[in-house]
């Protein structure tokens, strides 16, 4: 009986401890590890900037979805924060790739690509300290401007 309760303790642990780092770099895409061996800040950056796009998103919009105006900005936003903490060129090389598999269909491939160029331009055109809220109510303004793509509204 004691075993059982260890058991489902330890399950309990797992489900709420993060991903590691091998499980996280087992997760990325052959080009997204290429621009980790090449810039390997992203190691680092991609994560914590993966974390408060998805948290932002849900406070701003109350869900993560996918191909709609959350979507759109979580691309926006998440693409500025790596460009304020990794720099111009780890950015642009990382979200492309991330963007970069067979299985992405193309109409998908290319409104995560044109809002992560607008968050890129977003973190380029702000001083290098800007704070996430800067990084994020730009992203929101550029949505709102209708600068930013969506394929269901």
């Amino acid at each position: 009986m004691l075993g059982c309760h260890y058991s489902s303790l330890w399950e309990k642990l797992n489900r709420e401890v993060k991903m590691g780092a091998y499980d996280q770099w087992n997760k990325l895409n052959p080009s997204e590890k290429a621009a980790i061996l090449l810039y390997p800040v992203l190691a680092a950056v991609v994560p914590r900037a993966k974390d408060k796009a998805f948290s932002e998103t849900k406070t701003r919009f109350g869900i993560n979805g996918h191909n709609d105006k959350s979507d759109a900005f979580r691309h926006c936003y998440w693409s500025s924060l790596i460009t304020r903490d990794a720099g111009v060129l780890a950015a642009i090389t990382f979200t492309t790739a991330h963007e970069n598999t067979p299985s992405n269909p193309p109409d998908e491939k290319a409104m995560d690509l044109h809002n992560n160029s607008v968050g890129i331009g977003i973190a380029i055109r702000r001083p290098l300290l800007a704070t996430d809220k800067i990084l994020s109510d730009a992203c929101y303004k550029a949505l709102t401007d209708g600068k930013l793509k969506v394929i269901k509204p």
